[in-house]
């Protein structure tokens, strides 16, 4: 019975969490809370919370531990087309930044996403490349001496369904393979 309770609990959980960006934007939502009880305790958690933009972008965001103590914490910028420009990522314990993220972007598509420390010092750089059908061919991530540190290729079907990742190290050897598949 306990488990079918957790489970019940979890899936509802889950649904409150899935307003799309219309829905938050047409009702005009702030932020949502997800709170977990455990039905043999009665005990109530705080599992996730999400702060909205005014158009339905998730700002701020914040998960919780099984225990209710805080585990992640980051904030998002967006620019006119929604796309996210910069994010940071905040210390747990002391909510000092821990990492920020800005992302540069040529028409739909970001093109450059630089990596920085709590200092502002650049801890790596990766740049985008793209096909004409606009479908994304290529990452190179660079360390901040200008160093190849990772390189991954894209492929596509007829479609325009990525069917394949394939990364490689800074060295140039294949690292992981990753296929997708799709059922029509």
């Amino acid at each position: 019975m306990r488990i079918i309770s957790l489970f019940f609990l979890v899936l509802f959980s889950l649904s409150a969490f899935s307003q799309s960006k219309k829905e938050i934007k047409k009702y005009k939502l702030k932020s949502t809370t997800v709170t977990v009880t455990d039905a043999a305790s009665s005990k109530t958690q705080k599992e996730l919370y999400e702060k909205y933009d005014g158009n339905g972008n998730v700002i701020e965001e914040e998960e919780y531990s099984k225990e209710g103590v805080l585990k992640k914490k980051s904030s998002k910028k967006y620019n006119k087309n929604n796309d996210v420009v910069e994010e940071i990522s905040y210390d747990e314990k002391t909510l000092a930044i821990k990492k920020k993220t800005v992302t540069e972007y040529a028409d739909e598509n970001p093109v450059t996403e630089l990596v920085y420390d709590v200092h502002g010092k650049l801890l790596e750089k990766t740049i985008f490349s793209y096909n004409s059908l606009g479908e994304k061919i290529q990452e190179l991530t660079y360390d901040d001496k200008g160093k190849t540190i990772k390189k991954s290729l894209f492929t596509y079907d007829k479609n325009g369904f990525k069917t394949e990742k394939k990364t490689y190290n800074g060295n140039g050897d294949l690292i992981q393979t990753k296929k997708y598949t799709y059922t029509y």
